[in-house]
């Protein structure tokens, strides 16, 4: 399949979502999480074929009981212009989002119909860096923090549960399903491990430098070992 995939994916979630959901009674509507890893590549996951055995056992387990896509491509390698092209359902050039800086858009996003169709929607992570438009959207709740305003820790895995144990108890309290979206940045810079920081956020396996494989884009040395190893223990 070719690229044009990923964007055919989203424009049709987007149009299951607007032609769906607003016929459906609050009740009846199903609950939607979605999570998003920062920087992780395919290939670091079992699931899709790493390398190296035991990198993401937990999303292996989701991924034996689930429906799994085996032919999706980004539009653009970088963050922020991929990240809007699958919740627009457009091409970059198409919606404006081509680099770093803010546009305002002229046009619906996901949780713009979210919202429309009775759903209470928020956000951890990726508020200001991959959402550029002033407001985009207007989210109706924003869980980078704890509820008395003390900001959560992102390479936490504990605070993860904490946002979307609050997102799911605000829609609960307003009455409607949920819509959240939960960024997660273990596998994005800084790596666990780095700046002498190995007792911090320590994952279940921890790999060394001698097990991880080397692509073949890069050359087999020390250092991008001692990287790669930083890089692996981060993504499990």
């Amino acid at each position: 399949m070719h690229a044009p995939s990923l964007r055919s994916f989203a424009a049709a979630l987007l149009t299951l979502t607007a032609s769906l959901l607003n016929g459906l009674r609050a009740a009846d509507r199903l609950n939607v999480l979605i999570i998003t890893t920062d920087d992780m590549s395919c290939d670091s996951v079992g699931a899709y074929g790493c390398p190296l055995p035991g990198t993401t056992p937990n999303m292996d387990r989701l991924a034996a009981a689930s429906l799994r896509f085996n032919h999706a491509f980004v539009q653009v390698g970088n963050c922020m212009p991929s990240r809007n092209v699958m919740f627009s359902g457009r091409y970059p050039h198409n919606n404006g989002v081509e680099g770093f800086y803010q546009v305002r858009n002229t046009y619906p996003v996901m949780a713009d119909l979210m919202k429309a169709a009775g759903y209470y929607t928020g956000i951890r992570h990726k508020v200001t860096h991959s959402t550029p438009w002033s407001p985009y959207p207007a989210w109706d709740v924003v869980l980078d923090t704890q509820p008395d305003g003390a900001q959560l820790d992102q390479k936490k895995p504990a605070s993860y549960h904490i946002s979307t144990q609050r997102g799911i108890a605000e829609a609960k309290k307003a009455g409607k399903p949920f819509c959240l979206n939960v960024n997660i940045s273990d596998p994005h810079k800084p790596f666990y491990g780095e700046n002498g920081r190995m007792d911090e956020n320590r994952p279940s396996r921890v790999f060394t430098a001698a097990e991880v494989p080397v692509p073949g884009f890069l050359f087999d040395d020390p250092e991008v070992r001692k990287e790669l190893a930083l890089y692996y223990s981060s993504v499990r």
